[in-house]
């Protein structure tokens, strides 16, 4: 019997006793009176209330307690004698952390200042069966906390002030739009027929009640857009989107924004608007109009300046980008490794130079402005000239706060645009936007002058509480299934058997491609793990191996290449499988996520070996004795291996559905042998 299950039995047998005393262990119903917050205002009043226990402690004929609920905590105190003596019993030795207490007593403050219920009643509102941890250690992975999101509100007070925020956020936004500018707030489908409203990649559904393919939603712009032909003046909406495309620090594919769409507003209405917004929720919070931004204290009360996109790539890339022939816009991006998803156009150079050059400086708030308007096709025509459209987005601490412009009213325009956006789907452009006939007809009837935006609340959120991981800031963020690893699915079954190159061939390509001794035996430890795993998944060993091996082929000879080189001129021979996994180890690079069982497991073993290595490197004894805390403690080092990604690692141990523990003392036996 492991030690959770002898502590669950435990915790079973003192509930048995409680019901042999005739105590209900869960009682329908308690008249909580008081929050603890309210209690710790009574002084001297009697209360009643209730909480969690978050410790209990006796000291000879005085129990303590700590109570907590929603609001706050409090201790209470229980003398014997001042209560029955069965109820003293049953407090001293058949509860534990984590069950639930109802207190009626006197508020008073003790010797040692502390404020305290003293008990003159108590009863007994829950027994919890599982242990309440005292605190998640971060170095095993921040995928454990995210997977026990409720312990992690209950034992983190960091991870609740920032969903505490999160909700006054939602509920000013909500507060300004509708008692500050008489905006409605509406709901539009989630299941749509045709997906709009931005350039993303959907998810899609089957209902069988109409035998028809939906998609989820990705935005809702163009059912926004219905109501203003519907009569509304002014809307908006806080919806949850999805979006099929990667996860990382600033994305999820299950997401929440607000959109809002005011009629005869252009642009810069908008954008007056909502900067008065995020200095509202900004004073709200912290009353003033200073947030913190990585390191850094920004004042976001003053005017935000307006620069147009080029203007910007001069000013901070010194690049007069006007000024450019074609051919030197293509060799400007080939310098910077830029490419295209689909066609070339001088817009769309504009805006990826921008992107990459221009958008890491962007540190104090700015309203970057007049985009090109082949990647703005739901933007107005700008008025002083054609090339641009009028739209803008808002940008701090380097990264998008929302976007938006002045809106196309005119059917004839939209059907033009969305038609050159079909020529770009056919090009390869997966996230080109359709042709909504529908909404055509719709704007057909006639729409006023228009101005919308949309912002990320998740992305606000983020901004407005200094909290840089997109995780942090949702309450329940998407995660992989742990069952899905052997659930039978195609991506994650079994690796059937191919034909591969022999193992000798590969040993080769080493010892050609890679002089380095330190990443030769990176990527013999690399080839090693996923051995192991192989054999112990039933998976296909010699694919497993070689992918381990070959994974960092070229990372020495072609460093800015890398995987990409190797994938597509060294290794072409090799199986399809192979060559996907390697590219799903540098997801930044290829595009691709891991997604099969090869890809996940490859990425989980990569970051985490060369850590492992730099730890035994430093050790005495090597990896003898070593033990997956003292990994862990390396991890919150971050001066020890800082070139190491930390969150690669836990990214590593969400894919595969492990913990730290059991995958570094997998490893660390593995590489032993």
């Amino acid at each position: 019997m492991s030690r959770m299950d002898e502590t669950i039995q435990a915790k079973k047998e003192k509930r048995a006793q409680l019901e042999g005393l005739g105590i209900n262990v869960h009682p329908h119903f308690f008249d909580k009176q008081n929050t603890i917050a309210e209690v710790r205002e009574m002084m001297d009043q009697e209360v009643t209330t209730a909480g969690r226990i978050m410790s209990v402690r006796a000291h000879g004929k005085v129990i303590f307690a700590d109570l907590q609920d929603s609001t706050t905590n409090i201790q209470v105190m229980v003398r014997q004698g001042e209560i029955t003596e069965n109820s003293f019993d049953w407090l001293k030795n058949l509860t534990d952390r984590g069950d639930y207490l109802g207190v009626t007593g006197t508020v008073i403050t003790t010797r040692t200042g502390e404020i305290t219920i003293l008990a003159k009643e108590i009863t007994l509102l829950s027994k919890a069966l599982r242990p309440i941890p005292t605190a998640f250690n971060a170095a095993d992975s921040k995928e454990v906390r995210f997977r026990k999101r409720y312990l992690d509100m209950l034992i983190n007070p960091e991870t609740k002030r920032v969903l505490d925020a999160r909700w006054l956020i939602e509920k000013e936004i909500r507060r300004f739009l509708q008692d500050s500018h008489d905006f409605v707030e509406v709901e539009t489908p989630i299941l749509q027929p045709l997906y709009g409203g931005t350039n993303a990649t959907p998810f899609t559904t089957h209902m069988d009640a109409l035998d028809s393919d939906f998609y989820l939603r990705i935005a809702p712009e163009l059912y926004l857009k219905r109501l203003i032909v519907g009569g509304y003046d002014r809307v908006f909406e806080i919806a949850r989107n999805f979006r099929n495309e990667g996860i990382d620090q600033t994305h999820q594919p299950e997401f929440t924004m607000i959109e809002w769409y005011e009629s005869y507003a252009d642009y810069t209405r908008i954008m007056n608007v909502a900067e008065a917004l995020v200095k509202h929720l900004a004073h709200k919070l912290y009353g003033n109009y200073e947030i913190i931004v990585g390191e850094k204290t920004i004042d976001i009360g003053g005017k935000w300046p307006r620069v147009r996109m080029d203007e910007a790539l001069k000013q901070h890339a010194n690049i007069d980008f006007e000024s450019l022939s074609d051919a030197e816009v293509k060799a400007l991006m080939a310098e910077h490794k830029i490419e295209l998803k689909s066609e070339y156009t001088r817009g769309k150079a504009l805006f990826e130079l921008f992107d990459e050059l221009v958008t890491p400086h962007l540190i104090a708030p700015i309203w970057i402005v007049d985009y090109p308007r082949d990647i703005s096709p739901l933007s107005k025509q700008h008025r002083s000239n054609p090339e641009f459209a009028e739209r803008f987005e808002a940008y701090i601490g380097g990264k998008e706060l929302a976007d938006g412009w002045s809106e196309i009213v005119d059917a004839v325009d939209q059907r033009k645009i969305w038609e050159n956006e079909q020529t770009n789907m056919r090009h390869g452009d997966t996230q080109a936007h359709p042709l909504d006939e529908d909404f055509l007809e719709a704007m057909e009837h006639g729409m006023p002058p228009l101005g919308g935006i949309g912002m990320g609340i998740d992305r606000l959120v983020m901004f407005l509480t200094n909290t840089w991981s997109i995780k942090e800031v949702i309450a329940f963020p998407t995660l992989r299934p742990l069952t899905s690893i052997n659930a039978g699915t195609s991506k994650t079954s079994k690796t059937e058997s191919v034909e591969i190159p022999p193992r000798e061939q590969a040993e080769t390509l080493v010892e050609k491609y890679i002089k380095d001794e330190a990443l030769r035996k990176h990527c013999r430890m690399v080839a090693q793990a996923m051995e192991a795993y192989a054999q112990e998944l039933g998976e296909d060993v010699e694919l497993w191996y070689q992918t381990g091996l070959l994974h960092d082929l070229d990372w020495e000879m072609y460093p800015d290449e890398h995987p990409n080189r190797a994938i597509n001129e060294i290794l072409k021979e090799y199986p399809q499988p192979l060559l996907d996994a390697i590219a799903a180890h540098a997801p930044s690079r290829t595009g691709r996520e891991p997604i099969t069982t090869l890809d996940r497991y490859l990425f989980a073993c990569d970051e985490i070996s060369g850590f492992i290595n730099a730890i035994a490197l430093m050790r005495p004894t090597g990896l003898e004795g070593m033990k997956p805390k003292s990994i862990k403690k390396k991890l919150k080092a971050k001066a020890f291996a800082a070139n190491v990604s930390r969150e690669d690692i836990a990214e590593g141990l969400e894919l595969i559905g492990k913990t730290a523990d059991e995958h570094f003392a997998f490893l660390i036996e593995v590489f032993s042998k």
